[in-house]
């Protein structure tokens, strides 16, 4: 091999070395493209949610403890009632043969306390000049004994007597009101929801099992009774504000407010995995709109707590770590490990990662109460980028 031959060996040798070694130096890390937001003063409200139906806040259900045929019906389907007016009408025909029947037998054992009553007062004469003879030593003193057991006895005649009239006059007192509740009549002002009977049918009296004619409410007055999860149910208390989207209504917002909320739970689907623990809530209409009818779907927002002027970012922009730093391999947290809250705030095109505590939280942005100033700028996305790649010190772009 010639001098020349070695020489072209020994260059191409070093420039393969040289390539190698370029090749190993630590090449500079790409920067990580995210999303960047700057933390702002803003004033942030808690909402709870939840959809109901719309019903007036009385609804009454118009029935008869009496059975009979319906024979007048005076109102219909959307009548305006006032309290005692005249709805319609039960046959008491038979009734009215009781109360006749019961007026009689009143008469008749009133006319028996009368005749009691003179002959006690007889007897009562009888007793008088018996003791009277008896002091004049005209008579024996068990004639007087013997007039006295009389009076004693017709006493007692009369009492039954009296009795009797007092039975009398409970059961006329009872068959009239039969008489009265054949006769329907409206126990409040309001609207008529419903007529469940029709003149002819007949309507079942009865105080177990209801037999309704009408049902009554009153339209001014109504509310919306909303299901809320047990975790917010917490949050809402009567006399918080809300907003109310009725779905046939979608261009109106309604105020309203909180009139009451359950205490006992609706549990649905008891047991199992897909168990549901919820409480009633009940929501006021201030003002319901003349187009607003008794079952209307309804969405209810309640403004349970409001802040004003705090430090906010996106509820995104917040996410959680192992507390302390993360593990050099970047593999998941060890089991049970604490998790904090923490923000990656951007300076110089690095992310650093901060602690943070959160306050309230609306749709969109979360309180910030410590940890974070206003005007910092923080990464916000993309979701999984920040919530499992980015690390403390990364180099960032945006």
């Amino acid at each position: 091999m010639t001098w020349f031959r070695w020489i072209i060996t020994l260059l191409i040798t070093g420039l393969i070395v040289v390539a190698t070694m370029g090749s190993l130096k630590p090449r500079p890390e790409r920067p990580v493209s995210v999303q960047v937001t700057k933390a702002s003063k803003t004033t942030i409200t808690r909402h709870v949610t939840g959809a109901g139906k719309l019903e007036p806040m009385r609804k009454v259900n118009v029935s008869s403890n009496i059975t009979g045929i319906l024979t007048d019906l005076q109102v219909g389907m959307g009548s305006e009632v006032k309290k005692g007016q005249f709805l319609g009408q039960i046959d008491t025909s038979r009734y009215l043969a009781e109360v006749a029947r019961q007026r009689a037998q009143l008469e008749a054992a009133l006319a028996e306390v009368n005749r009691e009553q003179a002959g006690l007062d007889r007897l009562k004469g009888e007793l008088e000049r018996s003791e009277k003879l008896f002091e004049q030593k005209i008579v024996q003193l068990g004639e007087v004994e013997q007039a006295r057991s009389q009076v004693k006895a017709a006493e007692a005649q009369i009492d039954s007597a009296k009795s009797r009239v007092q039975v009398v006059r409970a059961s006329l007192g009872d068959a009239q009101n039969s008489v009265d509740w054949g006769t329907l009549r409206s126990p409040v002002d309001g609207t008529v929801l419903a007529v469940n009977h029709r003149v002819g049918e007949r309507i079942r009296g009865s105080d177990f099992s209801e037999d309704v004619v009408l049902v009554l409410g009153s339209l001014s007055q109504m509310d919306v009774r909303i299901e809320v999860g047990e975790h917010d149910v917490v949050f809402v208390r009567p006399g918080q504000a809300a907003k109310i989207e009725i779905d046939a209504l979608p261009e109106l917002v309604i105020p309203g407010k909180v009139i009451d909320n359950g205490r006992d739970a609706i549990i649905r689907n008891a047991g199992t995995e897909s168990e549901v623990t919820s409480f009633p809530v009940w929501i006021a209409i201030d003002k319901p709109p003349p187009s607003a009818l008794s079952g209307m779907s309804a969405q209810v927002t309640i403004e349970t707590e409001t802040h004003a002027d705090v430090v906010a970012v996106p509820i995104q922009a917040v996410t959680v770590r192992p507390e302390g730093q993360e593990k050099k391999d970047g593999g998941p947290p060890r089991r049970g490990a604490r998790m904090d809250k923490v923000v990656f705030v951007v300076t110089d095109k690095t992310a650093h990662k901060r602690k943070v505590t959160v306050g309230l939280s609306s749709e969109s942005m979360i309180e910030v109460t410590s940890g974070l100033s206003e005007g910092e700028q923080v990464v916000e996305g993309p979701y999984r980028t920040l919530a499992r790649e980015l690390k403390d010190g990364t180099h960032v772009e945006f």
